[in-house]
């Protein structure tokens, strides 16, 4: 005769079990509160130290994505310079030594190492200053990712093309999107490991519109900086 098990036994006792911790856990928690509220804690005071608490918490992450964007916005202030001046070298200081460039052109390869890509860039540098002309740049950025030591951007860019007076042609200009991606070294600082740009419209450049603690300047604005340099 095969064995009978009493299940409905078993089942009462887990449940008496579980009425029990329950029990004692509400007991304990009330015991908390109680002891707080005795030590001149009021409901409301209870609530301000458990905001203050969470704000601790998240505090420090708050203040290293501030630290972040900035570290990674003074690299477009770089960039900008950079070509202001078409000087080619501050930009050494932004690559990584394997660093890769797509460029906007459907013709040309990827730009790979370096080395390589400031070679490019001043080579351009160098047809433009034949040209006695100048170039502007900006960047719009609208989206930036964050994983650990890698930094991702994506945005507008618009370049400016200013010919010699003398030549009497009209400025000229020209926009596209860019993704830009950023990886921390040991040192702490921050470098281009990937940066890709094709051709948009500038109207896309600008209505871009501003987002909290990315890199953002207006045109005008840096246009009224370089009068007042002169």
């Amino acid at each position: 005769m095969a064995p009978v098990y009493r299940l409905t036994s078993r089942t009462d006792h887990e449940l008496t079990k579980c009425k029990t911790l329950r029990l004692y856990k509400f007991r304990r928690e009330r015991t908390i509160v109680s002891c707080l509220l005795s030590f001149g804690f009021t409901l409301k005071s209870f609530i301000h130290a458990l905001v203050w608490l969470c704000c601790l918490a998240v505090g420090p992450a708050l203040a290293s994505t501030d630290k972040v964007n900035q570290e990674i916005n003074s690299l477009y202030d770089t960039f900008v310079q950079s070509y202001f001046e078409l000087d080619p070298e501050p930009l050494m200081a932004l690559y990584s030594v394997d660093a890769c460039l797509m460029g906007v052109s459907a013709d040309t390869e990827f730009i790979r190492g370096r080395e390589a890509i400031i070679k490019a860039i001043g080579k351009w540098f160098e047809k433009v200053k034949s040209r006695d002309a100048t170039i502007k740049i900006d960047f719009r950025v609208i989206e930036r990712q964050l994983e650990g030591q890698v930094v991702t951007d994506a945005g507008y860019y618009l370049i400016r093309y200013t010919p010699n007076q003398e030549s009497e042609q009209p400025a000229s200009e020209f926009a596209g999107k860019f993704i830009m991606s950023f990886k921390q070294s040991l040192d702490g600082e921050w470098h281009i490991f990937v940066d890709s740009a094709n051709r948009s419209k500038p109207e896309l450049f600008y209505a871009a519109g501003a987002e909290p603690g990315l890199y953002f300047s207006s045109p005008t604005e840096i246009m009224a900086a370089e009068t007042h340099q002169k």
